[in-house]
């Protein structure tokens, strides 16, 4: 990196437009304005308005000189027991863990126990019962496990007697599993 000021010289004029592109600039951003109107820009510290141009040029910049970072150390800024090939986290990644087994085509498999990989005896069949109970299972359920359990009691008259919403209580599956 270079020493030194990070900005443009004094020296540099900033870009200048023709007249007639100035003119109709300060027309159209109603810069010179009749004597009923307000004055354009804010009012500086002796009251006056100024105007300024949205244009920005490098003499009228704050220099480029930020604080250099101050970042916390963490496990690879140690001074011993850090090793190149450990360094890059990419390469502490596994294999997602196998969850199911197959024995054969056509037969069904067994589900692993994700802590010691080896099979479990029960049968998982109706494994999902809902978050209630779904929870620490040795396998685990894909989805949410969302359970919907309808209760007429709670419902709205125009809920109570919709045959469609009992049509499909009878294909609740969490109901047919207990």
């Amino acid at each position: 990196m270079s020493t030194g000021k990070k900005i443009a010289s004094a020296a540099i004029k900033n870009r200048k437009q023709t007249p007639i592109m100035s003119w109709l600039r300060d027309k159209l951003l109603a810069v010179g304005r009749r004597p009923d109107q307000a004055p354009p820009g804010l009012p500086g510290p002796d009251g006056k308005f100024v105007f300024n141009y949205q244009n920005r040029f490098p003499n009228t910049q704050a220099s480029r000189s930020p604080d250099p970072p101050a970042i916390p150390g963490g496990v690879h800024h140690k001074l011993a027991d850090n090793y190149y090939h450990t360094r890059d986290a990419r390469h502490t990644v596994e294999p997602p863990p196998e969850l199911y087994k197959a024995q054969e085509e056509g037969s069904i498999g067994t589900f692993l126990d994700l802590n010691s990989q080896q099979p479990i005896d029960k049968p998982i069949l109706g494994v999902n019962h809902g978050p209630s109970q779904n929870f620490g299972l040795k396998a685990p359920t894909p989805g949410f496990g969302f359970e919907w359990n309808r209760s007429v009691q709670e419902e709205q008259p125009s809920q109570k007697n919709d045959k469609h919403l009992a049509h499909a209580q009878k294909f609740d599956k969490y109901l047919k599993l207990h």
